[in-house]
C-alpha cells in the first residue's frame, strides 16, 4: 500500500533567484534517495516546492516500509572458513554471528569458484527499511 508524501524544510532567507533551483535540488535529492531505498515506486509523481523561507517536495506512491530482499553474502574463502572435515572454523562463525546468523546455517552455505578460489557465501533474506529510518537518511543525504 503506498500513499502521498510532503516533507517540508524550514530554513534561513533563501535567495529569490535561486529558489527555483533550491526546491528542484531538494526534490531531487530527496527523491533518489527514498527510491534507491525502493521506498518511492517508479511511477511516483514529484512536485517541488520553494519559497524564502521553505523548500518543499510532494511524492505520491511513497510505500510505509520497502519489501524485503534476497540477498546473497560473500562471506570468505572456504579454505578459511571450514575445516579439513568440513566443519564452521572461529573466523567464520564470528562473520555469521555479524550478520546475525549462527553455526545451524553452515549446511545452507554455497560454495561458488571465484577464479582459483572457492568462496561460501549465504543466501538470506535482508528486511525492507522502514520510512522514518529511510527518510532521516534522505534528509540527511539532500541537506549534505
Amino acid at each position: 500500500m503506498s500513499k502521498n508524501l510532503l516533507v517540508e524544510l524550514l530554513v534561513e532567507e533563501l535567495p529569490p533567484k535561486s529558489l527555483k533551483q533550491l526546491g528542484n535540488s531538494f526534490a531531487e535529492l530527496l527523491t533518489a534517495s527514498l527510491k534507491a531505498q525502493d521506498l518511492v515506486s517508479k511511477d511516483a509523481q514529484v512536485t517541488a516546492y520553494a519559497s524564502p523561507r521553505r523548500l518543499a517536495v510532494h511524492i505520491t506512491h511513497v510505500a510505509a516500509q520497502a519489501a524485503d530482499k534476497a540477498v546473497a553474502q560473500k562471506l570468505m574463502p572456504a579454505t578459511v572458513g571450514l575445516d579439513a572435515q568440513g566443519q564452521a572454523t572461529p573466523p567464520l562463525l564470528k562473520k555469521l554471528a555479524s550478520l546475525g546468523a549462527d553455526a545451524s546455517v553452515v549446511p545452507q552455505l554455497k560454495r561458488v569458484m571465484e577464479g582459483k578460489t572457492e568462496t561460501l557465501f549465504w543466501d538470506s533474506t535482508v528486511k525492507g527499511t522502514p520510512l522514518t529510518d529511510g527518510l532521516q537518511k534522505a534528509l540527511e543525504e539532500a541537506i549534505g
